[in-house]
């Protein structure tokens, strides 16, 4: 992940959809609070804090390996925490962003981990989180990344509702290239053994495949897909 998230096609393709969705609820985004939730190795955070012109960009994760690698891109504002314990006080940040994370948690800690979140959103406040769509789909990849639970979009909208967000955007996502993906992720798990889908790619193969998310990003400010390999909602945090 380290070596490929600033060039990897679906790396950059799936910035480009969270971008696409934030465009017009965070205008104009610049100098707001952002805390990136389960952050990894620490690019993203990085790219948020680009994204949204702000110094007041933080960032936790719970894998002491990732935080090895936080000094090689030199970020200071993350630190080692759970997703469903932050160390933040309530009404602290005007986003929460949440990518491929949830996923990994025990069926109780979800619900923890998004009341968390709302806890520490300003009233006014949004979420944003992306997580991989669909339990039949689970195959070697998921055991490669510790995957628990795979959602639908109708399964996080109810723990979104649950918790009293307010839905702005639900939809699935990487939806042109599923035809594609379904074959290899059933062929994948026929074939058994544990092996992540994070590898290099030919040039020309990165290249066709992030065009394909840069035009589904553009589809995306206008409509929501049916179906995909990853859900994605856009909450709000109601003000009292």
């Amino acid at each position: 992940m380290f070596e490929l998230e600033d060039r990897l096609w679906w790396y950059e393709g799936m910035r480009a959809v969270t971008q696409s969705l934030l465009r017009k609820s965070l205008a104009p985004p610049t100098g707001l609070t952002v805390l990136d939730v389960g952050c990894g190795t620490g690019y993203s955070l990085l790219w948020l804090e680009e994204r949204f012109k702000t110094r007041a960009a933080y960032g936790v994760d719970s894998s002491k390996e990732a935080a090895r690698l936080w000094k090689e891109r030199d970020i200071s504002c993350a630190a080692i925490a759970s997703v469903d314990c932050l160390p933040f006080g309530d009404d602290h940040f005007d986003l929460v962003t949440c990518f491929d994370v949830v996923y990994q948690l025990p069926e109780e800690g979800v619900s923890r981990a998004i009341s968390e979140m709302y806890r520490v959103l300003k009233p006014g406040g949004f979420l944003f989180i992306r997580e991989p769509a669909y339990q039949w789909l689970r195959g070697p990849h998921d055991e490669a990344v510790g995957t628990r639970r795979r959602f639908t979009l109708s399964e996080m909208i109810r723990l979104i509702d649950s918790v009293g967000f307010h839905r702005k955007r639900s939809t699935y996502a990487n939806t042109l290239l599923f035809g594609a993906a379904v074959p290899h992720r059933l062929l994948s798990r026929m074939l058994g053994g544990v092996a992540s889908d994070v590898k290099p790619v030919p040039g020309w193969m990165n290249r066709a495949f992030l065009e394909v998310l840069r035009i589904e990003s553009r589809l995306l400010e206008h409509v929501s897909f049916p179906f995909g390999l990853s859900i994605i909602m856009l909450a709000e945090k109601k003000s009292p």
